[in-house]
């Protein structure tokens, strides 16, 4: 039997393709990379995307808690501090997260299939819809 593995098991580095789409439909691309390091219990992302011309960083501390629970705390350049939980079910990750001091939270699937991930996004305020994102990440060798 295959143990299947998620984004969160190993380390490695990603090239990142990405659609962000707004309310009104309005699509715009970028281009990134996601470097993932695992040791022990301690995990951390440090990734970046292009949007626009401007570089969105987004900084991870994650904790594992249980092999099927982790949390995490993550700032990004744009939002500002954000917290949530990664749940795990085989190679998929589920993310939910809220945005500190602000209305707006969101939520991530990630599923990774061998040295490729899909990735598929939202982020709220309120109950207003501000943007949905879809990525795949490709292992870089």
């Amino acid at each position: 039997m295959r143990v299947e593995k998620h984004l969160l098991s190993d380390t490695a580095e990603w090239m990142t393709n990405s659609e962000f789409v707004d309310k009104d439909g309005n699509i715009i691309r970028a281009i990134g990379e996601a470097k993932i390091m695992v040791s022990g219990g301690v995990i951390s992302n440090e990734s970046w995307t292009c949007i626009d011309g401007k570089k969105v960083c987004n900084c991870y501390k994650i904790d594992k808690e249980t092999e099927s629970r982790y949390r995490f705390e993550c700032d990004n350049t744009a939002l500002g501090k954000q917290t949530g939980d990664f749940n795990i079910d085989r190679n998929v990750l589920f993310s939910k997260f809220r945005v500190n001091d602000t209305t707006m939270k969101g939520f991530e699937i990630i599923v990774k299939d061998e040295d490729e991930c899909l990735v598929y996004g939202t982020l709220y305020d309120g109950d207003e819809l501000v943007n949905t994102w879809r990525t795949i990440m490709v292992k870089m060798l």
